[in-house]
């Protein structure tokens, strides 16, 4: 063999060694990218919508419900999915009326034992930054009954009205924060995530097992 043919076949291995962990590495890269991302700070939570809330608008759950059979007497597990969905949006002097139909409290007569849960219809008003509930499907705020106003802080009680004993309490966690309501026999509580809206919903009655749990599985948006 030449010299020179001794020298390319040299080249060539030294060519392949150092190639070879770069495509290793480009490999590595590509897997790193599908992590989870970081968790979002309190200030970039603040200038995302908690409730993105517009015509079209749906979320879809993945359904647990958890009820104490007294013909069985055993506790029943049962799965289902549920689509919450904005049918309609009307706006007049800076109020907008969302038409929400499958509210997720909808859920609790499946704990109940009052048989398969029915999605009602209910009004959602947005004032500003403000969210209230209305009695209508007018945007008008007469007779509304606040819910919670953005931003929302960790560990502060709001109350519907001075006329309430119970009132919402806010807690943080690591998506965005929980809205809980306690009440003697019962606790209900919505996960809001900014620019997802609720992520998670929970209804439990103490004594017997009654128990919900709704977890985010889509979100689509509206209009």
């Amino acid at each position: 063999m030449s010299a020179f043919a001794m020298i390319s076949r040299r080249l060539a291995r030294t060519a392949l060694s150092v190639v070879a962990p770069v495509v290793v590495f480009a490999s590595t890269s590509a897997c790193t990218s599908n992590a989870k991302k970081r968790p979002l700070t309190a200030q970039e939570m603040v200038q995302m919508d908690p409730l993105p809330l517009a015509k079209g608008a749906h979320w879809t759950y993945a359904v647990t419900v958890k009820r104490f059979d007294a013909d069985t007497d055993k506790v029943v597990t049962s799965n289902l999915s549920w689509t919450t969905e904005v049918i309609d949006a009307r706006e007049a002097n800076g109020v907008i009326a969302y038409r929400i139909k499958g509210w997720p409290s909808d859920l609790e007569a499946s704990a109940e034992g009052s048989g398969a849960p029915v999605a009602t219809e209910k009004t959602l008003l947005r004032s500003g930054n403000s969210f209230l509930w209305g009695t209508s499907p007018d945007p008008t705020l007469d007779g509304a009954e606040g819910w919670f106003s953005w931003p929302v802080i960790d560990g502060q009680k709001i109350c519907p009205s001075a006329e309430m004993v119970y009132c919402w309490q806010v807690a943080a966690v690591e998506t965005g924060y929980t809205l809980s309501f306690f009440t003697g026999p019962d606790e209900q509580t919505f996960e809001l995530e900014p620019g997802t809206g609720v992520a998670r919903f929970h209804y439990a009655h103490h004594g017997t097992t009654n128990e919900v749990e709704a977890k985010l599985v889509t979100y689509a948006k509206g209009k």
